[in-house]
């Protein structure tokens, strides 16, 4: 069989497994999980909104290295939240087993 030929079937047998519509249901889960996370980010980060840029200086009068670290990290917590939240529901990360939360275990005592 010519390369050509080979790479055209290729083409045509991969062109059928395009990804499936997301449905209404996981565009708002989508959207919940989002919001719930840029909630998260915006309470670690409330310390950042009155801080000014200081572009340009050689020794600014801030830690800027401090700041950095601390937006990555949020940036951090924000991408995991919204990962978890996706891979697990929107239950904040709660154990479910056949759709049913697991009870916290808990001591009983007498």
């Amino acid at each position: 069989m010519k390369p050509i030929i080979f790479t055209a079937l290729s083409c045509l047998v991969l062109a059928g497994c395009g990804a499936t519509p997301i449905t209404p249901a996981q565009q708002a889960e989508n959207a919940a999980c989002s919001s719930q996370a840029g909630a998260t980010y915006q309470q670690n980060t409330v310390d950042q909104e009155a801080r000014t840029a200081q572009n340009g200086q050689r020794y600014s009068a801030t830690p800027n290295h401090v700041f950095d670290a601390e937006t990555m990290g949020a940036q951090h917590v924000y991408q995991s939240q919204l990962q978890q939240c996706e891979d697990n529901g929107n239950n904040n990360g709660q154990p479910v087993v056949n759709g049913v939360p697991v009870v916290t275990p808990h001591i009983i005592t007498n």
